[in-house]
């Protein structure tokens, strides 16, 4: 693992666990709170950033991961935010990213 990749991950978890907490605020927070939601988003938007500057080769190395699936939301949140679908911006906080987590701390 490239010096590189090492930031990235660490920003990458630091950012994942922050939205954990945010998260852990239930959804019905997030779905009153407009803030909460731009949190939330911005978080998702930032780890698909962090995914996308990841080497090839980590990401190779870690195949269950699902960098497609996490670069793409950041695409959708970044460029297509009139295509967002609240329900599956939380379900990827809710449940994608502790997953997430879990297979980078290992």
């Amino acid at each position: 693992m490239s010096r590189g990749d090492e930031q990235i991950l660490q920003d990458l978890l630091e950012t994942a666990e922050k939205l954990e907490k945010i998260v852990a605020k239930g959804f019905d927070h997030f779905a009153t709170d407009i803030e909460g939601q731009w949190a939330i988003e911005r978080a998702l938007l930032n780890i698909g950033e962090y995914a996308t500057n990841l080497s090839p080769a980590f990401k190779d190395s870690h195949p269950d991961i699902a960098w497609k699936e996490i670069i793409g939301m950041r695409t959708i949140l970044a460029h297509a935010y009139h295509m967002i679908d609240s329900q599956r911006v939380w379900n990827a906080a809710a449940s994608n990213v502790p997953e997430l987590i879990n297979a980078l701390k290992k």
